[in-house]
């Protein structure tokens, strides 16, 4: 037998002592560790179904545990960049009008950046 599977198996006795049927109830570090041997085992091929009776749990149990492991967010790695240039802050004011927007207090190096921005 598989030792990630024994291991599940006796930390589930454990959490679950005498406890049949619906009244089992598994935490979360069991939930996730019945997750990781199911990816495991459905890489080599293997069925849900399968899978679930030799942890021996519930498939629908199984299937809502793999459910609530694909929504949870994944840590992304976040890379800090510094600015490309530090501009000084203008004061400048934009006029939401009937002809359009009007953008006031631009110098023309600021104004041209953005028109190249907008298109």
């Amino acid at each position: 037998m598989d030792q990630a599977l024994v291991e599940f198996q006796h930390a589930a006795a454990r959490e679950n002592r005498g406890r049949r049927g619906l009244q089992r109830r598994y935490s979360p570090d069991l939930q996730q560790r019945a997750v990781e041997y199911w990816r495991r085992r459905r890489r080599a091929g293997d069925r849900q179904r399968a899978i679930a009776t030799a942890l021996g749990v519930a498939g629908w149990s199984l299937q809502r545990w793999i459910r609530a492991s694909k929504s949870r967010p994944r840590f992304q790695a976040v890379q800090v960049i510094a600015p490309a240039s530090a501009r000084p802050a203008t004061n400048f004011v934009i006029h939401m009008t009937a002809e359009g927007l009007r953008v006031e207090g631009l110098s023309v190096d600021m104004a041209a950046e953005l028109l190249r921005l907008l298109r």
